[in-house]
């Protein structure tokens, strides 16, 4: 069985910055790691071939050469190769024109099944998947959760999650691409062996002309869609208190002072200072709370 995993790069959990020259995303300091649902695709794809050493495991990324080393990552895993895609138009790619060359791409491989995370945690987007599955004709089944390939390596039977805890099981006939979520395994730590072995292996990586594109069929100057600006989020203002108008002055006066918490009721003494002071005393002598005798 041939097994194809898409893998993307995505920043680590750092605190992102606009260049203010630029007005984009400042990648000089910028960390990635493997998008973790990729990363349970691999160790899904090395599973299987686990389980039949004939499996062969191509990872395939649209991604700047700075970020190799995220392949090498996952060839540590037990993946068998990798290609690398990237050519200087590819700055800012849309996801359709992503999904464009990888399909492009998977098309000229011997593949049986294709394996792809349910969604990148960059963008929290999920369309790259069922694009490349729109144009192989192929088909898809998403948020897959367990996966198992029956005997015959024809077909296989899924479980992918819907909504409201609700589950599916279908059988579908190979080639077909599944997207995968965090809970259908738990990703290996690779060992220093492993992770000096995948450092070895080699990383093929093509440019625009010999994937038999130009410019205007993907890239900046072809895209579909255009990122025209970044900004920071706006900071949301807290919601103001607004005490029921209902309330007395005095109620709606506590409330404001307590920040909308309401404390418990008790009772209020009033008066000048010596009849509250003797009430107080009298309340304490009747709870036997202060003793009776004299000093």
């Amino acid at each position: 069985m041939n097994i194809v995993v898409c893998v993307k790069p995505v920043p680590d959990n750092s605190v992102i910055s606009l260049d203010p020259n630029t007005g984009w995303i400042n990648t000089d300091d910028m960390v990635y790691i493997v998008n973790p649902y990729d990363m349970v695709a691999v160790e899904e794809a090395v599973r299987i071939r686990e389980k039949d050493d004939l499996t062969k495991i191509t990872l395939i990324s649209v991604a700047s050469p700075a970020t190799k080393r995220v392949l090498h990552r996952c060839l540590a895993s037990g993946a068998d190769e990798a290609i690398l895609l990237w050519d200087s138009s590819f700055d800012n790619l849309n996801k359709y024109d992503s999904a464009v060359i990888l399909a492009k791409v998977i098309s000229t491989l011997q593949y049986d099944l294709i394996l792809c995370g349910r969604k990148a945690i960059d963008t929290e987007d999920g369309h790259v998947g069922s694009t490349i599955a729109e144009i192989l004709g192929i088909p898809i089944v998403s948020a897959v959760v367990e996966i198992d390939i029956l005997p015959d390596h024809k077909k296989v039977n899924v479980e992918s999650k819907l909504e409201k805890g609700n589950r599916e099981r279908v059988e579908v006939t190979l080639p077909a691409l599944l997207t995968v979520d965090v809970d259908l395994n738990e990703p290996r730590y690779a060992s220093l062996p492993s992770l000096v072995a995948g450092l070895r292996k080699n990383v093929r990586e093509y440019k625009l002309e010999e994937l038999e594109f130009s410019s205007w069929d993907v890239g900046s100057e072809g895209a579909k869609t255009k990122t025209i600006a970044l900004a920071p989020s706006k900071p949301r203002p807290k919601k103001m208190f607004t005490p029921d108008s209902q309330l007395s002055a005095e109620q709606r006066m506590q409330l404001i002072i307590s920040g909308g918490v309401k404390q418990k009721q008790g009772d209020l003494l009033k008066g000048n200072p010596k009849d509250i002071a003797s009430n107080v005393v009298r309340y304490f002598r009747d709870n036997k709370l202060l003793s009776t005798g004299k000093y």
